[in-house]
């Protein structure tokens, strides 16, 4: 049996690049690092929720929740933001979402739940993934 890969080589390199320019401290855009992260799919990435004027498969994310962690010394040396991920489509999409929990997995993000609908009023499809990211926060002098 030929097994595809959910992610392609090509793929694989775009991350790393991605992944290489967001390093991981407290100037990280983690709005454009979601974008570019989710947007090696190939379709429309939005930050927001459903946009009824795309009328083709189309993903979208939003900030659910963050919080202070890792408190040493009076500071915080860690910050946790939680996301969700939805995908939005006419069709199925099960492998969609599939390559988007391996992305944001790989580019250092815990997926911890998620569910999948059917919204008969639309008849679309949507799909929603929640992650959590930790951001560290550089130390102060």
């Amino acid at each position: 049996m030929n097994k595809v890969a959910l992610l392609s080589k090509e793929e694989k390199e775009c991350l790393r690049k991605i992944i290489a320019k967001y390093p991981n401290d407290e100037n990280l855009d983690l709005t454009a690092y979601i974008a570019e992260v989710i947007g090696i799919t190939g379709e429309h990435v939005e930050e927001g929720w459903y946009n009824q004027d795309i009328n083709s498969t189309h993903i979208t994310f939003c900030y659910m929740a963050d919080t202070d962690t890792e408190h040493s010394d009076d500071k915080n040396e860690t910050e946790e933001y939680y996301i969700q991920v939805d995908v939005w489509s006419k069709a199925d999409c099960f492998l969609l979402k599939r390559k988007i929990k391996k992305l944001l997995k790989m580019a250092g993000f815990t997926y911890f739940t998620g569910n999948d609908d059917y919204e008969q009023d639309t008849k679309i499809y949507h799909k929603a993934a929640r992650f959590y990211f930790a951001l560290n926060n550089a130390e102060e002098e």
